[in-house]
């Protein structure tokens, strides 16, 4: 059994507990008529990564209810449009046609918006207001380490990740039913239900060290860097994500370590994937509710054996 970690050192990891899979997923529901080439042409990736990620067979099958995990998360965000007014003075050899095309707008618009009679005739010298649509762009701030999309990945961070990616991409790795085994042998060794655990490998990882997220989350249960290091201080132990029983355990202590602290499962499974910090203090996203009931269904499904 681990050596247990004094309480102050427990409330920095459950602060650093955010989002260990920031940026790499999101999940969808098979809608009667999709195939995984649509899917994956609406979420810009491909039906090889859709296979992986998902561990489909050969032949791509999917069903209607399906829940499938997609790279990215949300739409990004539409272009706003307004309405501004522009002046424009009548010059001489000036005509509502000319003056309509020229600001993208139609006559009858700056007739009803002056009070015109429809012959169209205009007045030289006269101050007409022109009703102009503009759209700008979306405006964009940095987003917390969350599955939101358009997340802007400091170059370090990814500059880590294409490293860590690399490395486990050139290096054996063991296969989905060894890991499986050691998710389970290493959650009933620190106590925590094997179920849930197993549940959370597969939701994040589908059993796979060498699956690292664009926010460097890596292998198996996508522990970040910082919550690696520390777990490490907590336990006294130096834990190497890139090893996969060093990242099975990272992953294992803190869900653990969760449940011990919210007392219940959901909640620990909101922690795991928001922050705990950021449930506290936010509440429930909308995405975290999906994660809860996902890794649920699939909780049930490996209490089956």
């Amino acid at each position: 059994m681990p050596r247990r970690a004094p309480y102050r050192t427990l409330a920095i990891v459950l602060t650093l507990a955010a989002v260990l899979t920031a940026g790499a997923t999101s999940n969808v529901r098979v809608k009667q008529g999709d195939t995984l080439w649509e899917i994956a042409q609406r979420h810009h990736t491909t039906v090889a990564v859709l296979r992986q990620l998902n561990d489909l067979p050969g032949s791509g099958t999917i069903y209607v209810g399906d829940i499938l995990k997609v790279p990215g998360a949300t739409p990004a965000a539409r272009p706003r449009t307004r309405v501004v007014e522009k002046g424009y003075t009548v010059r001489s050899g000036d005509n509502l046609t000319a003056i309509a095309k020229k600001y993208g707008v139609s006559v009858r618009t700056i007739q009803l918006r002056n009070k015109l009679p429809r012959s169209g005739i205009v007045v030289i010298g006269r101050r007409l207001a022109i009703p102009v649509t503009v759209t700008t762009a979306p405006a964009t701030k940095p987003n917390s380490a969350t599955h939101n999309a358009g997340l802007r990945i400091p170059l370090k961070v990814q500059r880590s990740a294409a490293k860590h990616r690399a490395f486990l991409g050139s290096h054996r790795q063991p296969s989905k039913a060894t890991v499986r085994k050691l998710v389970y042998k290493t959650a009933k060794r620190i106590g925590l239900d094997p179920s849930l655990a197993l549940a959370v490998a597969y939701h994040e990882s589908g059993f796979q060290q060498r699956v690292v997220s664009p926010v460097d989350a890596i292998g198996v249960m996508q522990v970040l860097p910082s919550t690696a290091r520390a777990l490490s201080a907590a336990y006294h132990r130096k834990l190497n994500l890139l090893k996969v029983e060093d990242n099975v355990l990272a992953g294992t202590l803190l869900l653990s370590q969760l449940v011990r602290a919210t007392g219940r499962a959901d909640l620990a499974l909101a922690g795991y994937y928001q922050g705990l910090g950021s449930v506290r203090s936010r509440g429930m996203l909308p995405q975290t509710h999906a994660y809860i009931r996902n890794v649920t269904v699939l909780r049930a499904r490996f209490r089956k054996g």
